[in-house]
């Protein structure tokens, strides 16, 4: 029995109260053929206190730090070819600066060659107890609240991590376990029926089976402190990296999902005492997932993307934009955003530039059409709500459709993503028939 499986059957045991079985009745003993490189590397991230608090209400400034925000980077290589994953607790990292993080991490990567900067995949977990990386919770309407000098030290961070991860890479296998969730507490407030429940795990195994990273995508608000905190917090992610530490090493990276219209934590007696038991909960399904995973037997890399303009539509943003407050390039009116479709082995991974409908979600891998399939949400972009266009029809019925809606670029986003996947799914299929 490898390590990291005693440590996963002596944890949850013990969490269960009884005894944990032989391990002879568990798993096989036979190591598995190395397949990857990978590299893993992190660094913590926290706001100074007084730096204006992302989401809800503006003018509101962070006192002290309650848990740390983190960046975490991993980096996958197979012969040539290489992808780097990263993951930022915060609320949302724009495309300028995502591909200003982008480049730098490059010219930081000397260690190795073949990163090339759009196969560094940057995620946000959407925390709203970080920073206003997007400028929008400012003194006031007229004013940003994006602090430049953490944003020049976050963009080092993102940078200096890919750069550390790429130089630490080891010969790896992999794992891949996916299956539907079951936590009650994760709701959609405007659509209670439509939710993506699929919850997806990837690890990474070094040669002597110790685990080096592992990949857990999961759709929900990390809100449960939003509004009622001026702590600097990754709200319930924070409850799920120190559960995931618990039972495996190695760095635990948060791929956040479909969380658009509007997929919010039951939010009953708010602390973070209840942050952190939502967070364990997620961590203790990822790992009970990973009890039966699957064996990675197809050690490959696959990449694509797709760069496509949408209409900026709401005439709010683009008064911010015309104010300074917001700033982000237009062409002709139009928002330059991307979609990218990546295969790690077994795992198909999509990315959704903002925070999509889950019903977009169910769509995607209906397209993917693979058994492990990964839904990243607010990832090589934040454009904010990507809803369905029946939103923005006059008097429509769903709860809280006026802010949402609000906070939207517009009812095109939603089916020009979909149509730019499609044809991702369509240039895939025919150069790997």
């Amino acid at each position: 029995m490898r390590l990291w499986q005693i440590q996963f059957w002596l944890g949850l045991m013990w969490l269960a109260g009884c005894t944990p079985p032989e391990p002879a009745e568990t798993v096989a003993t036979t190591a598995p053929a190395v397949g990857f490189r990978v590299g893993v590397a992190s660094a913590e991230m926290s706001p100074e206190p007084g730096a204006f608090i992302a989401g809800d209400a503006r003018n509101r400034r962070f006192s002290g730090v309650h848990d740390p925000l983190f960046v975490k980077a991993v980096v996958v290589q197979k012969n040539a070819d290489m992808i780097a994953i990263v993951t930022v607790d915060n609320i949302g990292l724009t495309r300028p600066d995502i591909e200003a993080m982008r480049q730098r991490a490059v010219a930081y990567t000397t260690t190795v060659n073949g990163l090339l900067p759009e196969r560094i995949i940057i995620s946000s977990t959407h925390t709203h107890s970080g920073p206003d990386v997007v400028g929008l919770w400012g003194r006031d309407e007229h004013s940003s609240g994006r602090d430049p000098v953490y944003m020049d030290r976050l963009t080092t961070a993102v940078a200096t991590q890919v750069a550390a991860a790429a130089a630490s890479m080891r010969p790896a296998t992999m794992r891949v376990a996916t299956g539907v969730h079951d936590l009650a507490w994760v709701q959609n407030v405007t659509e209670p029926a439509l939710l993506d429940r699929q919850m997806g795990v990837v690890q990474f195994l070094d040669e002597s089976s110790m685990t080096i990273a592992t990949l857990t995508n999961f759709a929900c608000h990390p809100t449960v402190m939003d509004s009622v905190s001026d702590q600097v917090s990754s709200d319930y992610v924070a409850g799920f990296y120190r559960v995931m530490a618990d039972h495996l090493p190695g760095e635990h990276l948060f791929l956040q999902g479909a969380i658009g219209g509007w997929v919010q934590p039951d939010k009953t007696d708010r602390d973070f005492v209840l942050a952190d038991r939502y967070g364990a909960s997620v961590a203790h399904a990822a790992l009970t997932l990973l009890l039966d995973a699957d064996q990675n037997d197809q050690p490959d890399l696959a990449f694509a993307r797709r760069e496509f303009q949408i209409p900026l539509q709401n005439p709010g943003f683009q008064a911010l934009l015309e104010a300074g407050v917001l700033k982000r390039p237009l062409d002709n009116g139009m928002l330059t955003t991307e979609t990218a479709w990546f295969t790690i082995g077994d795992a198909v991974f999509v990315t959704h530039p903002g925070e999509t409908s889950p019903q977009y979600s169910l769509d995607t891998r209906a397209l993917l059409d693979r058994h492990h399939s990964f839904v990243l949400g607010l990832t090589g972009d934040a454009l904010g709500y990507i809803l369905k266009p029946e939103y923005f029809a006059a008097g429509a019925a769903y709860p809280s459709a006026d802010y949402l809606t609000a906070t939207s670029v517009g009812p095109d986003a939603g089916p020009l993503l979909m149509e730019n996947i499609g044809m991702l799914a369509r240039s895939v299929r025919e150069a790997h028939p």
